[in-house]
């Protein structure tokens, strides 16, 4: 049986790993886009050097805020700002380049790309972060994701909790929804209740559910719904449905369970700034000038 204890030191160890290998996930990407800038490199991999960059920032906050807490602090909050905005960046490129060439369709996977787009919410980015849960959805519908598919059921879940906020109505005759969302069901059903008895319930479920279903793990007769080790001691899923609770005024949650009690876990907006980030811009002003037929969606 999983635990968050058991749960935190696979992460710690995971992330020490990852953050090892620097040459691979920061320094080639950052000589790709350089090339690239320089007249040496094509646009074809600027896009996944941006995704390893945003994972590169996204490992390191993790690691840092989770297991040195108090050390690291302006590193933390540097790298989960970085790595958020990176990573819709990547998908920002990705996109731009499929509106002017028919055949290509890369872009972030659809269950990273809406963590992404509620971090941009944590971050208080909110016009940026609205902007691009409109353009996931546009590609659900598109090429990018074609309706994506009912393997994961917790991106499910934060996708139709933005649509319940920004009041927008899905077509469903578009996407490969799950037949069943299971835990999900109660929390969609009463996702504005005003009793906070019921919401703790709730988010013990989705809690036991997340922890339940963390695993990096590969097996033939299921898929666990939180596959990657970013996310597990993160649950980004609850914090979203919390903050957009928090902003349309319904009564707050109290924690009242290990992982939620996590100092990681803060669903409250917090108020930062888009970082500019000039490496990102130079190679936008280099794509232009090279297709000054395409344009940014965002």
């Amino acid at each position: 049986m999983k635990t968050i204890k058991s749960l935190a030191e696979y992460t710690h160890s995971k992330k020490e790993h990852q953050i090892s290998k620097e040459n691979y996930f920061y320094t080639e990407p950052m000589c790709d886009i350089n090339k690239f800038i320089n007249g040496e490199n094509s646009i074809a991999g600027i896009g996944l050097a941006l995704d390893f960059l945003s994972s590169w920032y996204h490992y390191n906050y993790i690691y840092s805020f989770a297991f040195k807490q108090n050390e690291y602090l302006i590193v933390e909050e540097n790298s989960f700002s970085i790595s958020t905005y990176i990573a819709i960046e990547a998908n920002n490129w990705y996109f731009s380049l499929g509106k002017n060439f028919e055949r290509y369709k890369r872009s972030i996977e659809f269950h990273k790309a809406i963590k992404h787009m509620a971090q941009a919410l944590l971050l208080g980015w909110d016009e940026l972060a609205v902007k691009y849960g409109h353009l996931l959805i546009k590609m659900l519908y598109g090429k990018q994701y074609e309706g994506w598919h009912p393997a994961y059921k917790h991106p499910w879940f934060m996708l139709e909790i933005f649509c319940k906020w920004q009041k927008i109505e899905l077509d469903y005759s578009k996407l490969n929804y799950p037949k069943d969302m299971g835990v999900y069901i109660e929390a969609l059903k009463c996702w504005d209740t005003t009793d906070t008895t019921l919401l703790a319930k709730i988010i013990n479920d989705l809690t036991d559910f997340h922890i339940a279903e963390s695993d990096e793990n590969e097996y033939e007769d299921r898929t666990p719904d939180f596959p990657s080790s970013d996310y597990f001691i993160f649950p980004i899923e609850m914090l979203l449905w919390l903050n957009i609770r928090q902003r349309i005024g319904l009564p707050d949650y109290t924690p009242d369970n290990e992982l939620m009690n996590m100092p990681i876990n803060n669903w409250h907006t917090q108020q930062t700034e888009i970082p500019r980030i000039e490496i990102i811009e130079r190679a936008k002003q280099k794509l232009l000038q090279d297709c000054p037929e395409i344009s940014f969606e965002l």
